[in-house]
């Protein structure tokens, strides 16, 4: 991908955040991502990364500046989207944290709540994973059958989470469970703030499609944790989760991520391949990467949207099922148009001779296969976006 060139819209602010940005990124990735002393595994390196990101400033920075974050314009927003991008800088640790949990605390939590949990998120120092999911709810998040009873000061919780990313080395997991039994289906649920070291919690890894094991089960047995660590009302926690959702939804992140994913895609088209020896010179080739540059725009103006209501304190609302939906699409069709362009060579896996791009086309396509689903179904989405947005009747 070239050098993004915003000078005909930047005013002398935004290109100062712009060379701040290109300097930290020229200096930091050059100093060799994963120089944290004698550890060089990726958890080690994932959270220098963040460290570096956080010393800086520039951990999250569409947060307020009084929680630690600089109050960055959406034009500021997509600026470092686009320059993480162009990049090709990592994600940090705390990534769903940042763009999830963050928000959400910043929205819902107690001064004491704020001052407790956000610094650790921005420094990495603590790992974060969420815990909505259960084997039987499916997508009817509400169907949860996780409970927490209270004792005193405390809330007892049993039950299952489940395709819990990150609870393989995470220190905290936010989940959903139900207080009030005898409520009705979305009330009676509270938000939970739970220390996975707690006794009575087990983790158990999930082998994917790809061979890995980046999913975890994770089981409550009689855990014990105080009332201050419910966020938001209790009982009142369907809220605060669509607060949580909404944010996860929009995916800021998302959009450094895919535009990533179309540089790469771009210069795999650019080559000889599967489908043609004259790379953009196709005209076919050329539709396709446009077609895609396009879709990735239109998710960054959505993201801006969602990142400007975001520093105002408001929730995202159902244009956040429009930027998830755009995403999750994007994000396959891209894998799947890869796969096209490398051809049988694309299917091989990392190690076998031959493989394309070390077998990166094949684990993505592999990957995305699940991008449809993670975060809400696309028909969920999908249902969303009629109801909320165009005003049809609601899905029987």
């Amino acid at each position: 991908m070239t050098e993004p060139d915003y000078d005909a819209v930047l005013g002398d602010a935004d290109r100062e955040f712009r060379d701040e940005v290109r300097a930290f990124l020229a200096s930091t990735l050059a100093s060799g991502v994963g120089a944290a002393g004698d550890d060089k595994s990726p958890l080690a390196r994932m959270r220098w990364w963040q460290g570096q990101l956080h010393n800086a400033g520039l951990a999250a920075i569409s947060w307020p500046v009084q929680f630690g974050g600089r109050a960055a314009t959406p034009l500021q927003q997509l600026i470092f989207n686009a320059e993480m991008a162009t990049a090709r800088a990592p994600e940090p640790i705390n990534r769903s944290a940042i763009n999830q949990l963050g928000p959400t605390i910043i929205q819902w939590g107690t001064d004491e709540q704020r001052a407790r949990y956000l610094p650790k998120i921005l420094s990495g120092e603590e790992v974060w994973c969420q815990g909505f999911s259960e084997p039987e709810a499916g997508s009817d998040l509400a169907a949860l059958k996780t409970r927490a009873e209270i004792d005193g000061d405390d809330l007892v919780i049993t039950g299952q989470k489940i395709w819990t990313s990150k609870a393989q080395y995470a220190d905290w997991i936010y989940i959903l469970a139900r207080t009030d039994p005898a409520a009705d289906k979305h009330a009676g649920i509270s938000y939970l703030l739970v220390p996975l070291r707690t006794p009575g919690i087990e983790v158990r890894p999930i082998r994917q499609i790809t061979g890995a094991a980046e999913f975890n089960e994770v089981f409550f047995d009689a855990v014990r944790v105080p009332l201050t660590h419910v966020l938001g009302p209790l009982h009142g926690g369907w809220t605060v989760a669509k607060s949580t959702l909404g944010y996860e939804r929009v995916g800021q992140s998302r959009t450094h991520r895919i535009e990533r994913r179309l540089a790469i895609l771009a210069r795999l088209a650019q080559e000889p391949n599967a489908l043609t020896t004259n790379g953009f010179g196709d005209s076919y080739v050329a539709d396709r990467i446009v077609g895609f540059a396009a879709q990735v725009e239109a998710l960054r103006q959505i993201a801006a949207q969602a990142t400007a209501a975001g520093v105002r304190g408001v929730s995202p609302g159902p244009e956040a099922s429009v930027a998830k939906l755009l995403t999750s699409e994007v994000d396959q069709a891209m894998a799947n148009f890869g796969l096209d362009l490398a051809g049988p060579a694309g299917t091989l896996e990392r190690g076998s001779p031959g493989a394309a791009k070390n077998g990166n086309v094949a684990k993505s396509y592999l990957l995305m296969r699940a991008a449809t689903f993670g975060a809400g179904t696309s028909e969920i989405q999908r249902n969303v976006i009629a109801e909320k947005l165009l005003g049809l009747p609601r899905d029987p």
